[in-house]
């Protein structure tokens, strides 16, 4: 329920960012604006948002790798609830989405574990991690919401997020 739990802030604070001046008017109206308008909505509230909820994972019994397990499952839940979501607004086209949503939630998520993993053992102060899952989610959605011939980036993206998370499991040279 941990997805469930990052969706609720990420839904909240989306809905107020609809309300700015600068997504006032359609996001489809200029590339530029769209592409703001996505990593800000889609990319950095959400990867906050789940990440913030990673933090309330004890650690005190869980190992590394078990946390990015347990962020797997919270990203994998959280696209499962937006996917819900998605589907009683009556958006189209979800067929696509129904897979690439999960995919690239869990992913993210597992980027997001590695900062905040790394941020409550004292380990790092690095947030390039949270930066790759946030950048990687906002182009992603992009790329597929501009659709047609672009959607092959949107796979590039889906394709470099799940590269990242394979690549937070793997055994760290000491």
């Amino acid at each position: 329920l941990l997805g469930l739990l990052a969706l609720i802030p990420a839904t909240l604070l989306q809905t107020l960012a609809f309300k700015l001046p600068v997504f006032a008017r359609s996001a489809q109206d200029s590339l530029l604006l769209l592409l703001v308008y996505t990593l800000v909505i889609n990319g950095f509230i959400e990867e906050t948002a789940k990440a913030l909820c990673l933090f309330i994972i004890p650690l005190n019994k869980t190992n590394y790798t078990n946390f990015l397990c347990l962020a797997l499952v919270a990203g994998l839940s959280f696209g499962c609830f937006e996917t819900v979501i998605y589907l009683l607004n009556g958006n189209k086209g979800l067929v696509l989405r129904l897979f690439t949503s999960e995919i690239i939630h869990s992913a993210c998520s597992v980027c997001c574990a590695v900062t905040v993993y790394s941020l409550k053992t004292k380990t790092d102060k690095n947030i390039s991690w949270w930066l790759r899952a946030f950048l990687l989610h906002g182009c992603y959605n992009f790329f597929y919401t501009i659709g047609s011939g672009f959607k092959i980036c949107a796979f590039v993206c889906l394709a470099a997020s799940v590269f990242y998370a394979y690549k937070a499991f793997l055994p760290k040279d000491k």
